[in-house]
């Protein structure tokens, strides 16, 4: 029984003194936020941008086509 205890207490210090694992997963949760957080102003970035160049484009047919 104590050396079962033993064994679960080393193995808790293994993982608490693993700051290498610890760092990469703050880093992914601040990732997450950070995309999920900027996610609508992506996507009206994409929704402005893709009315401007389909108004330019319209724009340069009129040009082109001298009306």
């Amino acid at each position: 029984m104590l050396n079962l205890v033993r064994k679960v207490k080393e193995s808790v210090k293994k993982v608490l003194s693993n700051t290498r694992g610890n760092e990469i997963v703050a880093i992914a949760l601040i990732l997450l936020f950070i995309i999920l957080a900027a996610a609508p102003y992506i996507r009206n970035l994409g929704q402005t941008t893709s009315t401007g160049i389909s108004n330019l484009n319209t724009q340069m047919e009129q040009v082109l086509n001298g009306q």
